[in-house]
């Protein structure tokens, strides 16, 4: 049985970083994967994510987005690999609606460049959407997409050349922390650490069972369509439509022209826009994965897309799976595992967590190795469910 100063519980985005931040802390870390890294079984793959920093869904993230996207350029650098790619992002809505307006807020008090936008200024700037004349929108240039495959491999390449250790096809059964230290049993045997951070994602509440009345993993589907004959959507932004109360938001993201297709075979899906509607009530068992995606499912996406950008609802070239895992507030949970001095985690991003892996990850590593952190994660304490 090893000792090592942390062991951190999942590879995907946020273990990926948390990994990262401590190797760079020159810690004897351990990653326990029970998969591959950038496998598709859980949130962390799909070609393509949404960055940006004029946050609707509240303002306190913005100083963990700026943080995550410095750390996501960083990346770049060190790894070699090209992980952002900035196209912009307009959101949409009726008069006062929270996308808008929360974002405008976030920008005001933030200082962040942000464009505020009519229904004509959106049909003239963005002519694939038709909007209604009372439509009010919000246009944030310095955003776009972050590749998740590529950031999840380039986190874990720098890790390990910087000495972190990484082991796949570890599940993991327990955590127990003592007097002393913690004790993570694999299938494999059982691990000895100073500290360890549970980025399990859809699987936290199996390794602590104790946040089950508190998450919930859902399936949601995502579709990549080719436009209609003779629409270029080469240079659309991302976009969401906030359709009010009741009916859930339709998102989408731009194709990544810089994509490269395998010589021979289909152009990579992501080469196109994707769409999809957030959230879902359907629940899935992580273990078991979720179903299918149906003609049905596509259909919806394709009937929605159709009312807003008629002439990029072309057809289907692929489609696939991807879970939520999600707070009752939708916001994340993060900090010290209840009653535990050496355990922390994150868990339930609920849809929208990936751009901020980065920053969570460093929070995490710090709590773990320093005991506090720097950046401002206290809005985001399990405390406010009374975990």
């Amino acid at each position: 049985m090893g000792t090592f100063d942390l062991i951190v519980i999942g590879a995907g985005a946020v273990g990926s970083a948390a990994l990262r931040a401590a190797a760079e802390a020159g810690a004897r870390v351990l990653g326990l994967e029970q998969y591959t890294p950038a496998n598709a079984r859980g949130s962390s793959h799909g070609h393509s994510r949404i960055f940006r920093h004029a946050y609707f869904e509240h303002p306190d993230y913005v100083p963990l987005l700026r943080h995550a996207t410095a750390r996501l350029e960083s990346l770049e650098r060190e790894s070699g690999s090209r992980l952002l790619h900035r196209c912009g992002m307009l959101l949409m809505g009726a008069p006062g609606c929270p996308a808008v307006s929360g974002a405008i807020e976030s920008a005001q008090r933030w200082g962040l460049p942000l464009d505020a936008l009519d229904a004509t200024a959106i049909r003239s700037r963005f002519p694939w959407f038709d909007v209604g004349g009372d439509t009010h929108g919000a246009f944030e240039a310095n955003a776009g997409i972050v590749r998740p495959e590529a950031t999840v491999r380039s986190a874990i390449h720098v890790a390990l050349a910087r000495g972190a250790d990484l082991r796949t096809e570890q599940r993991v059964d327990a955590v127990v922390e003592d007097d002393t230290g913690v004790s993570v049993v694999t299938r494999s045997g059982t691990e000895r650490a100073a500290a360890v951070i549970v980025a399990a994602g859809p699987w936290a509440p199996m390794v602590m069972p104790e946040l089950r009345p508190w998450l919930r993993v859902t399936r949601v589907v995502q579709a990549w369509l080719a436009p209609q004959d003779g629409t270029d959507a080469s240079a659309m932004p991302c976009w969401l439509y906030d359709r009010g109360p009741g009916r859930r938001a339709i998102y989408g993201l731009a194709p990544d022209p810089t994509e490269a297709s395998p010589p021979n075979g289909p152009p990579s899906p992501s080469r196109y826009p994707k769409v999809g509607l957030h959230g879902s009530d359907v629940l899935v068992d992580p273990d078991r994965g979720a179903a299918p995606v149906t003609n049905a499912d596509t259909d919806a996406i394709l009937a929605e897309y159709r009312a807003i950008a008629p002439p990029l609802a072309g057809r289907v070239v692929e489609s696939a799976t991807c879970l939520y895992t999600m707070s009752p507030d939708e916001h994340f949970i993060l900090g010290p595992r209840p009653g535990c001095r050496r355990t922390f985690f994150a868990a339930g991003l609920s849809g929208h967590g990936f751009k901020l892996a980065p920053a969570l990850g460093d929070a995490l590593a710090d709590l773990a190795l320093r005991g506090s952190t720097t950046l401002p994660v206290g809005f985001l304490s399990p405390g406010r469910f009374g975990v």
